[in-house]
């Protein structure tokens, strides 16, 4: 705190909300976990958990006005590493093992099969003409050699079943998402499955 205080900015660190797509949890709600602090004498980890469509709304605003954020997904779940490609059609499970995979994002969560595993950089959307997202680029901290020159591109499909938590500056945030930061949040013990094993 008093290297922030003497070389850096300090309202950096009411500058940000955390942002949460969690099925398995009621939306529109504040959550905290329980020992998960942004440093040692901080405040548990804040978030908000949202609708997919509210958070992909943010993320636009956000990048329209070049502004990259913290992206967090389930990184390994149909990845193609050698092209960087982050899709659900990528491969064909089901007809390789002949059966089907039903659950959804709620009880891939409910029963630890998925989870927010490795934190990247959201840096671009590609809007269709109705403005409506078809895909997603962010950057990746495996080295140039990896994914696309460094980076993955994932479909909107991908994005709705795997991502799961963005930090956006406030002046993006819509105002119902600032307004159930007032709320009291619901403090998660920090055994909770959506931050077990994050990188």
């Amino acid at each position: 705190m008093s290297f922030l205080k003497k070389f850096g900015d300090e309202s950096l660190l009411n500058s940000y909300v955390m942002l949460m797509n969690d099925p398995s949890r009621e939306y529109y709600k504040s959550y905290e976990i329980d020992f998960d602090r942004h440093r040692y004498d901080g405040n548990n980890w804040l978030y908000v958990n949202l609708p997919i469509e509210d958070i992909k709304e943010m993320a636009i605003a956000s990048l329209k006005d070049s502004t990259m954020m913290y992206f967090s997904c389930d990184v390994g779940k149909s990845l193609n590493t050698d092209r960087g490609l982050l899709d659900l059609k990528n491969y064909d499970y089901e007809s390789l093992m002949g059966t089907s995979f039903g659950m959804d994002k709620k009880q891939r969560i409910q029963t630890f099969a998925s989870g927010s595993s490795h934190a990247m950089t959201l840096m671009a959307v590609d809007l269709n003409k109705g403005g409506t997202p078809t895909k997603w680029m962010v950057e990746n901290s495996w080295g140039a050699t990896s994914g696309y020159q460094g980076h993955l591109i994932m479909t909107d499909e991908w994005f709705n079943e795997y991502m799961f938590r963005l930090v956006v500056e406030k002046k993006y945030a819509t105002a119902k998402a600032l307004e159930v930061l007032k709320q009291k949040p619901i403090r998660l013990p920090a055994w909770d499955p959506m931050f077990a094993g994050e990188e």
